[in-house]
């Protein structure tokens, strides 16, 4: 993951649509891996300090909400903002609601279908209020 693309999906400079198509390939690779080993690798790049504010976050699940981003590149997207040494949490409602959709990994390990449904992501979003 290029940490600018991440940063101007979640600044709102990169629409979500062309965040997808940029990061389609990586994700397919990170479920794949994830699917063979058990562990996915994920690589995001180094970059300035980002702070996930309230408002990226309701950018980032208005896009899982409103299916322009898969859920599988919501984990996956989810995984690397986690991961990232230059990305930190405004607040511990954030952080909450960036772990809502990352902690749902297992169920690729464990070949579970569910998803999160759009009134769960509309709970977390209202959280953010």
């Amino acid at each position: 993951m290029q940490h600018a693309s991440l940063v101007a999906f979640l600044s709102g400079t990169l629409a979500p649509n062309t965040f997808m198509e940029e990061i389609a390939g990586e994700v397919a690779e990170f479920y794949a891996d994830l699917r063979e080993t058990k562990h996915g690798f994920i690589a995001i790049s180094d970059g300035p300090l980002f702070v996930m504010t309230r408002s990226a976050v309701r950018r980032f699940l208005t896009a899982v909400r409103d299916g322009q981003l898969s859920f599988d590149a919501a984990v996956y997207v989810a995984d690397c903002i986690v991961a990232s040494d230059d990305i930190e949490f405004e607040d511990e409602v954030t952080r909450d609601a960036v772990a809502f959709l990352e902690d749902d990994s297992s169920r690729f390990i464990e070949d579970r279908d569910e998803l999160w449904t759009q009134e769960e992501v509309s709970k977390v979003l209202a959280s953010l209020d």
